[in-house]
């Protein structure tokens, strides 16, 4: 039981993580929205696949 709380916590910390990094990234610029556009290169602005956004 304690391996699976350990688990979902892990889960649920790497995903709070990524959204607070994409908060703390878009928040200073006022013209960008936290939610759209979805997750895109900050340089190039190609869009990310679902899967490049699975926090590691």
């Amino acid at each position: 039981m304690d391996t699976l709380f350990s688990f979902f916590a892990f889960l649920f910390g790497a995903v709070v993580g990524s959204f607070l990094n994409v908060v703390i990234l878009r928040l200073p610029d006022e013209n960008q929205s936290i939610v759209f556009p979805a997750s895109h290169c900050p340089q190039c602005q190609t869009p990310l696949h679902w899967y490049e956004n699975i926090p590691v």
